[in-house]
């Protein structure tokens, strides 16, 4: 049966229902419709920055890079690392991980730090010798295991100090993970030796491009010649970039924290619901230079926060119509006055922390009291015990000023 081809204005009727991701293999393989395909709007149900990969929809994109020994014993920690998909971090001619994104922002990106970020060292004999203080641990470890006699040999002979918390860690793992460990250490400690020594190891790195979903797994690979940083505003300009409109967004979702986004120069997102992490003033700020203005106040945004931290004042926070706090639960301070200073109509507070006695949020029922809130507004709490619910509302019945209200 002949294929008959689709043509040009029954292509643009189609495309603005097409998957994004179906639309991005278009475009990536039939150059003749990528100009048109750039000139429809996108339109994208949920769409994820990770650290690692980035989400649209359920198909996920991820860069890292891989590296093939051929017909060379590959080390176990660079199996591992081929068999997680690559190193997620870029690494240079020895087998040393090397950071050189960290502090570069380019044009268009979003960037969250708060300060320059420390760039992490390629090598110092620092790092070197906490590694050999961990190979050390873990051989003491293994021979107690094994009821042999440890005895100190070259490759951990001027380690140092040991490192407790580290064996505090380990110190009940098995004997096969123990082993795994050790070995692992030594792959990496001989990158430091290469590097010492000027040796090259005999393998070819690529940057390995993995889309992952539902319908299963594609991988392609291509030189390294570039930095992984590079090649993620790379690819997220071509999935992205260079767009006549705005792309709609219902759910986005950013899960980095004092880092640099890699995104399309000149690239707005309209969005509705938002989710980050750990976000403050500053961050939101930066932020909002990317967003249309049309999708503020936000129908619904997600924050993880720690009490200690917590910043809601910009705008963004204050106006979202429904606020959802995912707190940390092993914190011990009161969530209550910063509850009392929301102004949003909807609040969810997702986790009851350590707090001792338990918050009982007498205090902010009498704020509402006081200073009234608008009809619908709901906070929720979330509650480990029952009995902090019901001392509660004991302490309530308790209060003249609560059952006068009832009475009315």
């Amino acid at each position: 049966m002949p294929v008959i081809p689709l043509r040009y204005e029954s292509l643009k009727a189609i495309l603005p229902y097409m998957d994004p991701n179906t639309r991005f293999q278009i475009s990536l393989h039939i150059p003749s419709v990528s100009s048109l395909e750039s000139r429809i709007p996108l339109k994208i149900e949920n769409l994820t920055f990770a650290g690692s990969f980035t989400e649209v929809n359920e198909v996920s994109y991820r860069l890292a890079v891989y590296r093939d020994y051929g017909r060379n014993e590959t080390p176990l920690d660079v199996v591992r690392m081929n068999q997680r998909g690559g190193s997620f971090n870029d690494i240079d001619q020895y087998g040393v991980i090397i950071y050189p994104g960290l502090n570069h922002v380019l044009p268009g990106d979003l960037d969250l730090r708060t300060t320059v970020q420390l760039d992490v060292p390629v090598y110092t004999e620092e790092w070197e010798q906490g590694h050999a203080q961990q190979l050390r641990i873990l051989k003491m470890l293994l021979a107690e295991r094994l009821n042999q006699e440890y005895i100190e040999d070259d490759e951990t002979r001027n380690a140092g100090a040991s490192n407790e918390t580290f064996r505090q860690t380990v110190l009940n793992d098995s004997v096969e993970s123990i082993q795994d460990q050790i070995q692992s250490l030594r792959d990496r400690l001989s990158a430091y030796n290469n590097r010492r020594n000027n040796q090259i190891p005999p393998c070819t790195s690529w940057i390995q491009f993995t889309t992952s979903s539902p319908k299963g797994v594609t991988i392609h690979r291509v030189a390294y010649n570039k930095y992984l940083y590079e090649a993620k505003k790379a690819v997220h300009t071509k999935l992205f970039g260079n767009r006549d409109l705005n792309i709609s967004v219902k759910n986005l979702k950013i899960e980095l924290h004092d880092r640099i986004i890699r995104f399309p120069a000149a690239t707005v997102l309209k969005i509705e619901n938002l989710e980050v992490l750990f976000w403050n003033s500053l961050a939101l700020d930066r932020f909002k230079q990317f967003i249309h203005p049309s999708s503020f106040p936000l129908q619904q945004l997600k924050v993880s926060s720690s009490v200690f931290a917590a910043d809601f004042q910009h705008t963004i926070v204050r106006e979202a119509k429904i606020l959802i706090i995912g707190n940390i639960t092993s914190e011990n301070g009161s969530w209550t006055p910063i509850l009392r200073n929301l102004t949003n109509r909807i609040v969810y507070l997702e986790n009851e922390n350590r707090l001792n006695p338990p918050n009982n949020y007498i205090d902010l029922i009498e704020n509402w009291l006081e200073t009234g809130r608008p009809v619908g507004t709901t906070f929720s709490m979330g509650i480990k015990n029952e009995e902090t619910v019901k001392q509660c509302l004991d302490n309530l019945k308790q209060r003249q000023e609560v059952q006068g209200s009832s009475e009315k």
